[in-house]
């Protein structure tokens, strides 16, 4: 019985760890997402003014 205890709460970890991950995933792709665009736009204007 303690088997199964350990099991469950193994696999609940895990879940866990994996529901916490993928947050920080989303959230860095945004902002590389905002920091391009802000780059792309930057560069554009440079090429307009020249």
């Amino acid at each position: 019985m303690a088997i199964v205890v350990e099991t469950g709460l193994g696999r609940h970890g895990a879940r866990r760890a994996a529901d916490s991950l993928m947050p920080r995933i989303r959230h860095a792709a945004g902002i590389c997402t905002i920091a391009g665009s802000f780059t792309f736009l930057f560069a554009l204007v440079i090429g307009l003014v020249r």
